[in-house]
């Protein structure tokens, strides 16, 4: 029976100076998504391929997260193992599309939450890759399996709960005082915009008086008692003379 059309890569062995990773890989892994990998692989070993691109020179397209736990486990580059790879031969235009596309929750399953929380207490549900919140989002609690253990859980609850409620006191501080900050910053705010209007109404607290001769200029000065040649009054000594004419 012939391979199957659609199989595009072939495995095989290589050191692994041979191959280097995608500079431009957009995957990330926290440090206890690392620990919970490492763990996976020291128990069951390397299960699934590596792929890499034989067109850009041996490329990691898919793995990059499980190699750098292997280097790390096989003391790279100190010592140059050897690892079987899935190598494939595409252009980098394609290369990107699948170093997204074998990585993206988008093009991969969802879980069945039912069939998940019956598989669970057959299985070390760590060692599997879930969390305490996983187990929560699935609706079991397989922590706790005898009264004995529920009951310590019960006392360590009923130990932890000041601590607990400290945190809630602390948070709710925090919060108020987050609060304080931005009602002072409000309030500021709205000062330098108050006395950024003032101080453009100011600068606006001027007029220019402009005459047709000189002699209309004299009799208008005259009139309020000011020298006909001055080329500027203040606005205080103007109102004071309109009053003492008044």
């Amino acid at each position: 029976m012939e391979l199957s059309k659609y199989i595009k890569s072939k495995s095989v062995e290589l050191n692994r100076s041979a191959i280097h990773f995608a500079d431009y890989n957009p995957r990330k892994l926290s440090d206890e998504s690392r620990k919970t990998l490492k763990r996976g692989i020291k128990k069951f070993g390397l299960v699934g391929g590596i792929v890499v691109n034989k067109h850009t020179g041996l490329t990691v397209v898919s793995g990059h997260q499980r190699l750098t736990v292997m280097d790390e486990l096989q003391k790279f580059p100190d010592n140059d193992y050897r690892i079987r790879v899935d190598v494939i031969d595409v252009d980098e235009k394609q290369e990107k599309e699948l170093n997204i596309l074998m990585n993206n929750p988008n093009a991969q399953g969802t879980w069945d939450f039912n069939a998940l929380a019956r598989i669970v207490p057959d299985i070390d549900w760590k060692d599997a890759g879930l969390t305490d919140a996983d187990l929560n989002m699935i609706g079991v609690d397989y922590l706790l399996q005898t009264e004995e253990e529920n009951s310590i859980a019960g006392a360590l609850s009923d130990m932890m709960a000041p601590v607990a409620e400290q945190k809630e006191a602390d948070k709710a501080a925090k919060q108020l005082e987050r609060a304080e900050k931005i009602a002072h910053m409000k309030e500021v705010k709205q000062q330098v915009k108050e006395n950024a209007q003032k101080q453009a109404e100011n600068m606006d607290a001027y007029i220019m008086l402009s005459f047709d001769t000189y002699e209309a200029k004299a009799a208008f000065c005259e009139r309020f008692g000011y020298d006909p040649d001055m080329k500027f009054i203040k606005g205080e000594v103007f109102d004071e003379q309109v009053e003492r004419t008044d």
